[in-house]
């Protein structure tokens, strides 16, 4: 970027939602938040269930790679960390790269990303719910009307818990994210136990191809889509330049080992009863019926509701601070930017998130009659795409910062460059899925929106008051 020192010190202060709180976090209190917001508990569950059934043997093969092929992404991210504090994320990393244009339509991706997600975390915590309570016995749970009423109570609790700030979200998200851990470890350590962990034709990759396996990665892509909001909370944390990059690497490498290993023990227990599965029947129901502990499915899924509930607070607390830096820039109206006096928290931006997080999947229920496990399905796949377009030219931008630099090194652009390659070739593979119904829309209902978005905030922009442009 261009420019005299002053004119970057003016570029990062509008590019930073500051917190109305002295008070800053730790990096293991960010690094807690991010595994609450990753759902490690749950998706090691649903990613140990149904990947083994694209990849088989190779699943744990698939999500490596998925890992692999993220951490090189989250390295781009990294070199925009260590020189930059800013909170609107990748949305404000490119804006640095390439000016407002780019940054323009990388927030219209992001953000639209961000609604998306909060609306597919409150499906899947509805989905938690109404399972849960008809499995005790209460008949109104799969009912239309209740699972709307639970989406908006949800929804609304999750914001008025991201309103109380940082502290009190992340104190909340820490025991109702891991209160499962105990039953989950023991459940599945008895169904390895009575069935063996088979790790031979785990390594060999027994009755599995190599398409197979790059077909799981891209599957497996999709679990570590977002961990790269948490860099929205730079200002939050002491000395952010050092410890954004440590807070991104350990979220992403603890889900990472946590998935791979709970894809070695389950693997051979999910090949044993994929028909089990393809009924219908629950990941928590197969693992605890295979470790002779019934008893403990129903404790399971209901503090896995707790555990995706955490999810949703973690994301509008890192997703506000986006969107009010994105208000701040002028992309969205000014009283989206605006900061709790006491809590620190961006309270238009809260509320901004939490409206769609209910509505969505009460508007799926009531005009596409999408039940909250189908609603679930199409809108975790479809918020994966928006984040795919930013990854790619976020990963061209950090290319750019380097050879800025008079000691290149060419093994960190190498990393860069292969996380772009495999992003965009995800990028093509979703046109190119085969995929019937609404599924074989979402790649052309994601660019609408972020065609749309882009247009809306030019308009904004255009009728807000004048901001010096970047160079």
């Amino acid at each position: 970027m261009n420019g005299t020192s002053s004119e970057l010190a003016e570029e990062l202060r509008q590019e930073t939602v500051m917190p109305a709180t002295a008070n800053k976090v730790g990096v293991a209190s960010v690094v807690v938040l991010g595994l609450s917001g990753q759902q490690i508990i749950p998706s090691a569950l649903i990613g140990a269930a149904y990947l083994p059934l694209e990849s088989g043997n190779g699943a744990w093969l698939s999500m490596l790679l998925a890992m692999c092929a993220t951490l090189c992404v989250m390295a781009a991210v990294n070199i925009f960390a260590r020189r930059y504090v800013v909170t609107g994320s990748m949305m404000s990393y490119v804006g640095l790269a390439f000016g407002r244009r780019l940054e323009r339509l990388v927030a219209a991706s992001y953000l639209l990303g961000f609604l998306i997600a909060c609306g597919a975390v409150t499906a899947s915590t509805v989905m938690f719910t109404s399972s849960f309570l008809q499995s005790i016995g209460f008949e109104p749970a799969n009912a239309g009307w209740f699972q709307s009423l639970s989406a908006i109570a949800i929804a609304g609790l999750a914001g008025a818990c991201a309103w109380r700030g940082l502290d009190a979200s992340i104190s909340l998200t820490a025991w109702l994210a891991f209160l499962s851990l105990p039953l989950v470890l023991a459940a599945t350590i008895g169904a390895a136990a009575n069935t063996g962990l088979d790790l031979h034709s785990q390594f060999v990759l027994a009755d599995t191809d190599w398409h197979s396996v790059i077909r799981g990665a891209i599957v497996g892509l999709a679990y570590f889509v977002g961990i790269d909001a948490l860099a929205s909370l730079a200002a939050e944390t002491r000395n952010p330049k050092k410890n954004v990059p440590i807070i991104l690497n350990s979220v992403l490498l603890i889900t990472g080992v946590a998935y791979v290993g709970m894809l070695f023990v389950c693997t051979p227990i999910i090949n044993a009863h994929v028909a089990e599965l393809n009924e219908g029947i629950s990941p928590t129901a197969i693992i605890t019926q295979v470790a002779g502990m019934p008893y403990l499915q129903k404790p399971i899924d209901l503090l896995l509701i707790g555990a995706t509930f955490a999810s949703l607070v973690a994301f509008i607390n890192y997703g506000s601070r986006v969107f009010a830096t994105a208000a701040q820039n002028k992309f969205l109206p000014e009283i989206f930017s605006r900061i709790h006096p006491r809590f620190g928290s961006p309270t238009g931006a809260t509320v901004l998130m939490a409206a769609p997080a209910a509505g969505i999947p009460v508007a799926l229920q009531y005009l596409a009659s999408s039940p909250p496990l189908q609603s679930t399905a199409y809108l975790s796949t479809l918020y994966s795409l928006f984040w795919v377009g930013p990854y790619i030219i976020l990963c061209v931008g950090a290319v750019k910062e380097v050879f800025k630099e008079t000691n290149r090194s060419p093994l960190q652009i190498a990393v860069v460059l292969v996380g772009m390659i495999v992003f965009f070739c995800l990028f093509v593979d979703s046109f190119m899925t085969g995929a019937e119904g609404v599924m074989q829309w979402l790649p052309y209902i994601m660019i609408g929106l972020v065609f749309a978005g882009y247009i809306v905030f030019n308009i904004n922009e255009a009728f807000a008051s004048p901001q010096k442009p970047k160079k």
